[in-house]
């Protein structure tokens, strides 16, 4: 998917539709003959709770906002439990193609380093109790929990900082066009998330009203960008942002099967799409544009990079491991996947799944090698579970009921055949192009 053609406009709509109401969501066989040698997965956690309720949000809508059973922006019993199912089906995937033994994989083979939160933490644990169960393997993480990590998020650790008029500058010209035309371009998704809320019936709308203005969600703010002064921090405001988060939230209120999703106003394929393409817009703009995008994801990819090929002493192996190292898990956020999906031009959408990013899904590396002539190729995929396989809980297989898997096209590789393989050297190159040296860690 090129980014005109992510720029939402109603035909390509349609077409999103018709890949996530009728698509199968595939499982990619490996290359013929090929070995996998390594892999490196680059993982959202589970399903979550909101991380924050703001008064913007109680005022956009008359109804009460459902209670979750966990503490704000922690992963849910439920949460940790589809994990569980998505890693038992990694590690069949990996002893089907001989990557990992069956039983329990030697000391050092199958490696968790999760950031810092509850959230990722205990996805990483969640990951490895079903990659190898009843093995004892635990997750890895910064040891102090109050400082950021800086493989996660360099730019908030203080490693290196962005610049306001050069961000704004990257974003709009990813857009297209200046952020006041994303209320007309997205005038459809914008409406249906006013009628998803009864805006027109919240508090905010009818204060609106009391001042004379239009009640009109998708433009009851402009959306404006912004960096702090330290040049830290990114954010987003107005119509584009607040929708992103609300589009997230229905989506996780479904994946962690609430009666009530979305108060019964959001239902059928094309509503979620629209919907979300909200979501993946805004994604696309703060996460994938690739002035962001290699700030924020220098490091990661730089560790993904060194750890595919085990350069154990390169720059950007900041991970203690070992020759005998074949699975490597970064549990992060959606975020550090659309930032590295940016770096390397990447673009999909997902079959029976309207999140790019949903929860639990993973970009997944894999080194392959040639059977002839000796010659590696990384594969990239993202594997993710179904909305239907999240709400039902579905157990995992590689036969009846797969994980969607699908392979991603990597900018400037030769991603050669249905697996998308990029020359080891040609994908080592393409690091060395998009890496911010000012972000190193």
């Amino acid at each position: 998917m090129t980014v005109a053609s992510y720029r939402l406009r109603l035909p390509a709509l349609a077409l999103m539709l018709s890949s996530f109401a009728l698509g199968a969501a595939p499982v990619i066989t490996a290359p013929a003959g090929y070995t996998l040698e390594r892999v490196v997965i680059l993982s959202r956690h589970g399903v979550r709770s909101p991380t924050k309720q703001t008064q913007l949000m109680n005022e956009v809508t008359p109804d009460k906002w459902p209670q979750w059973p966990v503490k704000a922006g922690y992963l849910t019993p439920r949460g940790a439990q589809l994990v569980t199912l998505l890693g038992a089906f990694y590690g069949e995937y990996f002893r089907s193609q001989g990557l990992l033994p069956a039983g329990c994989p030697p000391e050092g083979t199958v490696y968790a380093q999760a950031d810092i939160d509850q959230r990722t933490r205990l996805t990483g644990q969640a990951f490895l109790d079903g990659v190898a169960p009843g093995c004892g393997l635990e997750v890895h993480y910064q040891a102090d929990l109050k400082k950021t990590d800086p493989l996660f998020h360099p730019v908030e650790a203080g490693v290196c900082k962005v610049d306001l008029a050069q961000t704004r500058q990257a974003v709009e010209q990813r857009l297209g066009g200046p952020l006041t035309t994303l209320s007309q371009r997205y005038a459809k998704p914008f409406a249906q998330m006013g009628e998803v809320l009864n805006f027109a019936e919240s508090p905010f709308c009818k204060s609106l009203q009391q001042k004379g203005k239009t009640c009109d969600f998708a433009t009851f703010a402009a959306n404006e960008i912004d960096v702090n002064k330290d040049g830290t921090k990114i954010s987003l405001t107005g119509p584009l942002a607040l929708s992103s988060t609300l589009a997230e939230i229905f989506l996780l209120q479904n994946s962690q099967a609430m009666p009530d999703v979305a108060w019964h106003r959001l239902s059928g394929a094309e509503n979620w799409v629209s919907l979300l393409s909200l979501h993946n817009a805004q994604f696309d703009l703060m996460a994938k544009t690739p002035y962001i995008a290699r700030h924020k994801g220098t490091p990661l990819l730089q560790q993904i990079n060194t750890a595919l090929v085990l350069q154990r002493d390169a720059q950007g192996q900041t991970l203690p491991l070992s020759p005998q190292t074949k699975v490597l898990f970064l549990g992060g956020h959606d975020t550090n996947i659309a930032n590295i999906a940016g770096m390397l031009g990447a673009n999909w959408q997902l079959p029976q799944q309207p999140d790019n990013t949903p929860p639990g899904g993973g970009l997944v590396f894999e080194l392959w090698q040639h059977p002839d002539n000796h010659q590696r190729y990384v594969a990239v995929k993202m594997f993710y579970q179904t909305m239907d396989q999240l709400r039902n809980v579905e157990k995992l297989n590689l036969t009846t009921n797969p994980a969607g898997i699908i392979p991603i096209a990597v900018e400037g590789c030769e991603n050669m055949g249905d697996d998308k393989l990029c020359q080891l050297e040609t994908f080592e190159k393409k690091i060395a192009q998009v890496i911010e040296p000012a972000c190193h860690i």
